[in-house]
């Protein structure tokens, strides 16, 4: 009885791995994104961005900072005219969290992005690519 448990655990973890190719196929993607990680037989290249743990987690900063730069220089690209309550704070240097804050809590992939800033505020960022 045990075997056959055990048997039957193997086949079910062996049939989510042959699914998550499949799966990840069909997660949406931005489409620079998407021509980047995906081969030409329509897999997609999930370690690139999440690394070789499962369950996938969000990518880490320095992950994304390998493809889209230094922070310093999305400092600088995003920097705001003023200061002050009629000018929204420059997103990647936050008052609260400086350069700190994880790029997934605002930008997503695999889903529609969010300002994490307006859980508590109401920024607009309207130049915020959008799905």
């Amino acid at each position: 009885m045990m075997k056959r448990n055990l048997t039957l655990l193997a086949g079910l973890f062996l049939a989510l791995g042959v699914n998550h190719g499949a799966m990840a196929a069909k997660m949406p993607m931005k489409s620079y994104h998407q021509e980047m990680f995906t081969s030409a037989d329509g897999s997609v290249d999930c370690q690139a961005c999440h690394g070789d743990q499962k369950p996938y987690s969000a990518p880490a900063t320095e992950t994304c900072l390998g493809c889209h730069g230094p922070m310093e220089d999305l400092v600088e690209a995003t920097k705001r005219p003023g200061h002050g309550a009629e000018f929204e704070p420059n997103p990647h240097d936050s008052l609260h969290y400086g350069t700190d804050l994880n790029c997934a809590y605002c930008h997503a992939e695999h889903k529609k992005p969010q300002v994490y800033c307006n859980q508590c505020h109401e920024f607009k960022y309207p130049d915020m690519k959008r799905k």
